[in-house]
């Protein structure tokens, strides 16, 4: 293998909110007496857990990224929606901060700030539920990727996904659910129908376009700050090209890299919606230097889609792998499997983001030349990445931006920073490479400041870069009306008044 990996997801300034106070550690109560007390009538099916427990972390949905974790103690997979309700209530009432996982995914730092709390693990929320006819299916709250995917060809349907099979659909969908379909079918959010989730008072409710009709706008592009989802409903589509993908995965040496990036930057405002360019670079350890690794996928014939990556092919990649895919394999197969080490759980990653609308050659090349040079004076953190999700647009702005909370349909293409280190010492330079990187990148994007897509933040950005300063006023009331006292904290919080 020529390459080695170790990747990610995203993010990227701060402001301070004006949110309700988070909950109390939950080392204040008897964490352990309120989860088994006899007045607690949990299903049959619901299950208790602490670190202590031998099978702890293979019973438990354990965290992608170990940086700024949030810390448990104890885990509750609850059997039914009135088990989830009795678990918000009780932490509600006793004031015991929690968190709601799925996939476990999440990676900003603000996870981090929930220590000594309660873990409410939809482990068992797994349903898939397909209506051929009606073009919709239904799953549970912790259903991942890779778990629809077999289902749905069968049924010769597809759906807009993310670029990681582990990651958690419901999850990913919240923030707003980018990925290499969405210049077909926009954004996942752009695809939900309704939610099934408990509120901040324990209630379960119905949230879509003709229930809760508000809520619906706020859940889709910051629906982690409103409730537990326990089922979500999606429409789907017909198989594209009768689920027949171009997939072309290439590898270019550095002395390609200004090159690359200029033949990049020529697909700005043009990308084809049937075309998804995503780079990765990354250091080579058996080469001793930096590549460029290209994955491009065609939804479309194989002869149609080499055509329109003749650029990239026309500077001679040192591997080249071309061949046609199913739609149910593509995520596992692209990049020559970077899904398998995209979803190593239990990893040191300190994730940052910028959202760009203009794709700046110069910016890119100089950038490379840093981060190489970073690379060879640091070696500890050999194994961080850059990733530039480039996906088409055409669909997701046939969607108006006042239909959701998501705030921007114009960014072009996502920059993803993905540092690590072996070594504690690296730490402070990885991040210190990682913030310079995004200022770079911002500085050029396109826009007058840092925009970052909620799901890909660092946390240490300003909600008007999150969120967007013209969606802020109107999530700010949703808060205020749905989790006034800041329940659901931990996740980019929104603030209950703004300005």
């Amino acid at each position: 293998m020529l390459f080695r990996y170790a990747l990610a997801a995203v993010l990227g300034f701060a402001s301070v909110s004006l949110a309700a106070p988070a909950p109390a550690p939950a080392s204040y109560v008897d964490l352990r007496s309120l989860l088994q007390h006899p007045s607690r009538r949990w299903s049959p099916q619901t299950q208790i857990f602490y670190p202590s427990d031998p099978n702890y972390a293979n019973e438990t949905t354990q965290r992608w990224t170990i940086y700024s974790a949030p810390s448990y103690l104890a885990s509750i997979k609850p059997g039914t929606e009135e088990d989830v309700q009795q678990v918000v209530e009780l932490c509600t009432r006793h004031n015991v901060p929690f968190m709601a996982t799925g996939g476990g995914h999440g990676y900003g730092t603000s996870f981090g700030k929930l220590q000594n709390g309660l873990e409410l693990d939809l482990g068992h929320f797994k349903s898939i539920d397909i209506d051929a006819y009606r073009n919709t299916m239904t799953i549970g709250g912790a259903v991942i990727f890779e778990e629809i995917f077999p289902r749905l060809y069968a049924a010769g349907k597809e759906i807009q996904t993310g670029s990681c099979s582990c990651v958690g659909m419901v999850g990913a969908t919240l923030g707003a659910g980018v990925g290499r379909y969405q210049g077909l079918h926009g954004l996942l959010i752009d695809a939900l129908l309704s939610v099934r989730m408990v509120t901040a008072r324990g209630r379960i409710i119905t949230v879509s376009a003709t229930e809760n009709s508000d809520l619906f706008w706020g859940m889709r592009g910051a629906g982690f700050n409103f409730g537990v989802v326990v089922s979500a409903t999606y429409k789907i589509f017909d198989l594209t090209n009768a689920g027949n993908v171009m997939s072309a995965d290439l590898i270019f040496r550095a002395s390609d890299n200004a090159s690359y990036f200029n033949a990049m930057a020529t697909f700005q405002d043009r990308l084809p919606a049937e075309l998804s360019l995503f780079s990765v670079l990354s250091w080579n350890s058996t080469m001793n230097e930096s590549v460029i690794i290209l994955n491009a996928v065609y939804v479309g014939p194989r002869a149609t889609g080499e055509s329109l990556i003749a650029p990239f092919l026309a500077l001679g990649p040192i591997v080249r792998d071309i061949k046609t895919v199913t739609w149910n394999h593509l995520v596992t197969t692209a990049g020559f499997g970077l899904n398998a080490f995209f979803c190593q759980k239990g990893n040191m990653r300190s994730m940052y983001s910028v959202g760009v609308k203009k794709l700046d050659a110069p910016t890119y090349v100089r950038t490379f030349t840093e981060l190489t040079n970073f690379w060879r004076t640091v070696p500890a953190a050999r194994a961080s990445t850059v990733e530039f999700e480039f996906f088409a647009t055409q669909a997701v702005l046939a969607v108006s931006n006042g239909e959701t909370s998501y705030p921007y349909r114009d960014i072009q293409s996502q920059v993803m920073l993905s540092f690590t280190w072996t070594d504690p010492s690296a730490e402070n330079a990885a991040n210190a490479m990682a913030r310079q990187l995004r200022e770079e990148f911002t500085a050029t994007s396109g826009y007058p400041g840092l925009n970052v897509y909620v799901s890909y933040a660092h946390g240490d950005e300003s909600l008007e870069a999150i969120y967007g300063a013209d969606k802020l006023p109107r999530l700010a009331q949703l808060k205020r009306q749905w989790d006034p006292q800041n329940v659901f904290a931990f996740n980019n919080a929104l603030p209950t008044k703004y300005p």
